[in-house]
């Protein structure tokens, strides 16, 4: 990122945090940064937009740090899947974003609540995804369900915990509860065939890119990449990809290298983690 822009959003940041963002101002926002009214406009046409882009960012950290924890591991090890949930929880707190997801909620920007429901509608796939990679396909019908469930049933023991206690939150504890409750749910409901939410519901049934398509998709990022070395390890994993028995232990190798780039921007970061899948 421009680091006059993140120097922008650094200080936004800052100052919604300390101040609110619904009390803070564009001029505000130029005297945290040092700025002029000017160049904040070279990167920003709004509050608003300054603060999408924040929350952007910070999203990209949360999707960076699930990738790279993932690559060398199994998509169907439960406890991974426990430590990536813990990954946003811990982020939020961090960060502290409760405010801003509120101030997001109650906004009457349309700009602010397009932006915060699509922000819900991806956890939820993501969610989706990889409790399809824990119980396998079978477990598809219910997977967007159970996402709903976990992630309403997450903010709920962190607020009923909250109230009741002092004490830190037990993190790795919670999620891994949360993991076993899914668990238990889902083998319910494979004998039982109950469901709420139907099928095609936020997309989530449409057809799955083929290895060959990820490859591909990879290809285009490596021709594009500014960066020598993502450069190099792109187009390595395209030509160990498209090879007649691609090595797995090298894949997994360059796969984790990439996830731990913090400069791979969003929409090669979720490729990467579509690759993890469907090499496993």
């Amino acid at each position: 990122m421009n680091p006059k822009k993140q120097q922008i959003i650094s200080a936004a940041h800052h100052l919604f945090i300390k101040k609110g963002y619904n009390a803070s101002s564009i001029q505000d926002i130029l005297d945290e940064a040092g700025i002029s009214k000017g160049t904040f406009y070279n990167y920003f046409t709004s509050k608003s937009e300054c603060l999408i882009a924040l929350m952007e960012s910070i999203a990209e950290d949360i999707r960076a740090a699930r990738i790279s924890i993932a690559f060398g591991e199994s998509p169907s090890d439960p406890d991974l899947f426990a430590k990536q949930l813990a990954i946003r929880i811990r982020m939020n707190h961090e960060k502290n974003l409760f405010s801003l997801y509120e101030s997001i909620f109650y906004s009457q920007d349309e700009e602010l609540k397009a932006f915060g429901k699509s922000q819900y509608i991806l956890e939820l796939q993501w969610l989706s995804s990889r409790i399809i990679d824990l119980f396998g396909d079978k477990a598809r019908p219910y997977a967007l369900e159970n996402a709903a469930i976990a992630n309403g049933a997450l903010q709920q023991l962190m607020h009923v915990w909250r109230f009741g206690t002092e004490q830190q939150l037990p993190l790795e504890e919670l999620t891994v509860y949360i993991v076993h409750r899914m668990k238990q749910a889902v083998e319910i409901q494979l004998k039982d065939g109950k469901r709420f939410l139907s099928d095609g519901l936020l997309a989530q049934h449409q057809q799955q890119p083929t290895l060959s398509d990820s490859a591909h998709q990879l290809l285009a990022f490596a021709e594009q990449a500014e960066n020598d070395d993502v450069k190099q390890l792109l187009t390595f994993l395209v030509h160990e990809l498209k090879a007649e028995h691609p090595r797995n232990a090298i894949l997994d190798s360059v796969l984790t290298s990439l996830g731990k780039n913090t400069e791979s921007e969003a929409e090669l970061q979720i490729l990467l983690e579509q690759v993890w899948r469907q090499i496993k």
